[in-house]
């Protein structure tokens, strides 16, 4: 046999061989169905696990298995500069690559409006499905309310489900139609039944006439935040039946819990976290047991000798090489936007302690020296912000844009409305409604100081919607001056705030009546630039190292009570100095 037939020989064997151990793999691969899942992303695009870090493992896992699927639960577009820059699109795109197969809307997915949403649908390659996000005459949905994906000979059917903190923790609120009504509805009425009962509507739907053999739902409700207990993911199962799983969002909490159904059925709750430090796995068995795990990191896999190791957080990560290139391509296209330094700072401003948003629980630096900010450029005797719109540390060193867009991603304009005193003392009494628990709207402030005794049961009454309605009864917030005067309910007084809140966001409905008397033009992170390089001169000075007192906890019978203990000592010293 010649050279030249003996390579063609040995080439046919190899061939031969290759397919034989393709089809040997194809057999060996199970019917267990894989689900990764992701939520609240807020564009963590190489954060810790990491987009690459997720394509990795999707890959390596469907080496053994036929089946494996990924989905979101919300809020990926926002939370980082590539989303902001991009308005989305770039973190759509990404996802299109990895390959999600369903997606479900979170609240910060309208952060860039509706239409920008709208667009971003269109560009995805698999459409936001969302149940109760409805038009509010109607109540038909915007978007479709479930996705019908075919696993093999079975069928599994996901339902989008957002919480109905949307309507306060996102300009919805401020869309009306010509008559002053909400345009739009996340079904709250009857106490959590309305929602529940249109879920059990779409479950009864999938199993009955579309023969789904499982049903998910992909469900930005979360527990543990300040949301009202039926419109949290437990709180929702305990009012369904035929549920079997929930993978869920929006509280960036890290569990794969059972909870019981409307029937004591035990369901799985998964929520992984927030910016990629986990994935969620749920498996789904041939002989049709379901099961849930978290996944920290990514294991090494012999399949995938050349996959990418990167250092994150301390910890070498493998990662699938031709996303992370991908991603290093969009972030690179950026990057003159990202590295203009914008001023300095020799000490750290944080928003979080021990993992903690204390921003959110209490005065904190960064939210003085934010709302001072915002204070100066709306030439106004108050500010104040939302602790939820402030969203990252400050770190020692060089200040980038970066940095600001991190602080302040959602680029809100600053506007001023003139509001009387009673309706800013109002607008406190609500901040303080859910102390000593942390809340979003927790308010930081600049030009106004005050005290709050979280020992008095919240006076503030709220509707279905968790808009504030009225106050009943002793309110906890006290001693409120602005400036050095104390606050008068009958004074008007100018106050400069970002268009959300403005508009009634995060529930302070206080505010909508009043017209805007002025406008910056500017959005509060460009605020906030140019307040470090104009008014500072590119240094944060030491007076932002620590609190100002401008919200102090404090007990009202505390001073008197403190009093009363010093006067009785001197009575005791001037009686034992007469003996």
């Amino acid at each position: 046999m010649s050279s030249k037939y003996f390579l063609y020989f040995i080439f046919f064997i190899i061939i031969s061989e290759a397919n034989s151990l393709r089809k040997l793999k194809e057999e060996d691969s199970n019917d267990d169905i894989i689900i990764l899942h992701t939520n609240d992303v807020h564009c963590g695009i190489d954060d810790i696990i990491g987009y690459d870090g997720l394509m990795l493992y999707k890959k390596e896992l469907m080496v053994d298995h036929k089946h494996v699927l990924v989905v979101d639960a919300g809020d990926h577009i926002q939370g980082g500069t590539i989303g902001l820059i991009s308005k989305g699109s770039d973190i759509i795109d990404i996802m299109n690559y990895v390959g999600y197969d369903a997606v479900a809307l979170g609240n910060h997915e309208f952060d860039y409006k509706l239409e920008q949403l709208n667009n971003l649908t269109n560009r995805t390659n698999t459409k936001y499905i969302c149940a109760n996000f409805c038009y509010r005459k109607n109540k038909t949905t915007v978007f479709d309310p479930y996705k019908i994906i075919d696993v093999g000979e079975k069928k599994i059917g996901f339902i989008g489900v957002l919480t109905p903190q949307a309507l306060t923790k996102s300009y919805l609120h401020s869309l009306v139609d010509e008559e002053g009504n909400l345009i739009y509805d996340l079904l709250t009425e009857d106490d959590g039944l309305e929602l529940a009962n249109r879920i059990q509507s779409y479950i009864e739907l999938l199993r009955k006439e579309k023969g789904v053999s499982y049903v998910i739902l992909l469900a930005h409700l979360g527990y543990g935040g300040d949301a009202l207990e039926q419109y949290t993911s437990r709180g929702l199962l305990s009012n369904l039946e035929g549920v079997d799983a929930i993978i869920d969002g929006h509280t960036h909490l890290v569990y794969n819990e059972l909870h019981k159904d409307k029937n004591g059925k035990g369901v799985y709750i998964a929520q992984a976290g927030t910016k990629l430090q986990s994935l969620g796995k749920i498996t789904i068995s041939s002989d049709g047991k379901i099961t849930s795990e978290m996944i920290d990191e990514i294991p090494y896999s012999e399949d995938f000798p050349d996959a990418y190791t990167i250092e994150r957080k301390g910890k070498n990560r493998y990662v699938d090489g031709n996303t992370y290139q991908f991603l290093q391509n969009i972030i690179e296209s950026h990057a003159h936007e990202f590295e203009e330094v914008i001023g300095f700072s020799d000490f750290d401003l944080n928003i979080t302690k021990d993992n903690i948003a204390r921003i959110r629980l209490e005065e904190n630096t960064l939210g003085d020296l934010v709302t001072d900010a915002v204070r100066y450029y709306g030439e106004a005797d108050i500010a104040m912000m939302n602790a939820g719109s402030i969203r990252d540390n400050l770190k020692k060193g060089n200040i980038t844009y970066n940095h600001i867009l991190n602080i302040l991603p959602f680029s809100s304009r600053i506007i001023v409305k003139e509001v009387s005193g009673q309706d800013i003392l109002n607008a406190l009494e609500f901040g303080m409604r859910l102390l000593p628990n942390r809340t979003s709207r927790f308010p930081q402030v600049s030009g106004i100081k005050f005290k709050v005794d979280e020992t008095i049961k919240s006076p503030v009454v709220i509707d279905q919607d968790e808009n504030f309605e009225k106050v009943e009864g002793e309110r906890r917030v006290y001693d409120v001056y602005v400036g050095e005067e104390k606050i008068s309910e009958n004074k008007i007084y100018k106050i400069s705030f970002d268009e959300y809140l403005a508009d009634g966001g995060d529930g302070y409905s206080m505010f909508i009546k009043y017209n805007m008397t002025s406008d910056t033009l500017l959005a509060d992170n460009e605020v906030f630039k140019k307040y470090i390089i104009e008014v500072l001169d590119r240094t944060i000075p030491d007076i932002y190292k620590s609190t100002q007192g401008r919200i102090v906890k404090k007990a009202k019978g505390e001073n008197s009570s403190n009093f009363i203990k010093y006067c009785k000592g001197i009575y005791l010293f001037v009686l034992c100095l007469m003996l």
